[in-house]
């Protein structure tokens, strides 16, 4: 289902947004796409019936929840997605660049091998290095939907939940940023399941790769290097 140019963004936890973080929001109106905010409130309006939210979403850290939303958002719905991160540029021609052509999606080339994701083994994580400039950011894109990459995307990421719900369940996230082994302010160490890009950059990146060849780069890149906290 294609809903034409929409951009979706996502804000699933409880906190309040920061003054940088709500004038980013205020600048995704410069993609001149259609801005759908999903936050708690309206995001079982959202939810298909015949394909509810996994299970263990309900455990999820907020910024997992949100890292699933992109996911699940992109292959019903379709459309673009981004961070809230500020935006300084019209959209309309990526959008036109990918709907025009037969590739699953358009993003912002990475911007180089660090920002790859890491934490499927030493010789997985090499390969995606070395290759960061076939693959697109996790922050921003636009993407077809119902196409066999998101159906793997959304595939892949759902095979990671259900292997980890139980430990989801025994060890919900205990705050909005929270992953394996981080250090919480307890002085604890977590045992939330989950790696930072578990869900996300690592099973994105590699499908990117995959599909190297219905992947276009023609996004504006937002701005990520501001502080938004």
């Amino acid at each position: 289902m294609n809903l034409g140019p929409r951009l979706f963004c996502f804000w699933t936890g409880a906190e309040i947004m920061s003054p940088a973080r709500l004038s980013a929001l205020e600048s995704l109106l410069k993609t001149d796409l259609k801005v759908i905010f999903i936050d708690d409130k309206n995001l079982s309006s959202w939810v298909l019936d015949h394909a509810p939210l996994h299970r263990a979403y309900e455990y999820l850290s907020s910024v997992h929840k949100a890292d699933y939303l992109r996911c699940y958002f992109m292959h019903y719905y379709g459309g673009a997605y981004c961070d809230i991160k500020f935006i300084q540029d019209s959209w309309l021609i990526a959008y036109e660049d990918l709907f025009h052509s037969k590739s699953f999606i358009n993003g912002y080339r990475e911007i180089n091998f660090l920002q790859t994701a890491k934490g499927r083994g030493f010789i997985k994580d090499l390969w995606l290095s070395l290759n960061f400039f076939r693959v697109i950011g996790n922050g921003a894109f636009i993407c077809k939907s119902n196409t066999i990459f998101t159906k793997q995307w959304i595939s892949n990421v759902h095979e990671i939940l259900d292997k980890k719900y139980e430990l989801l369940k025994l060890h919900p996230a205990r705050d909005s940023r929270d992953f394996y082994h981080k250090n919480l302010y307890a002085g604890s160490r977590s045992f939330y399941p989950l790696r930072w890009a578990q869900i996300c950059g690592e099973v994105l990146h590699p499908l990117c790769l995959k599909h190297s060849n219905k992947i276009i780069k023609t996004l504006p890149t937002p701005n990520f290097n501001l502080d938004y906290l």
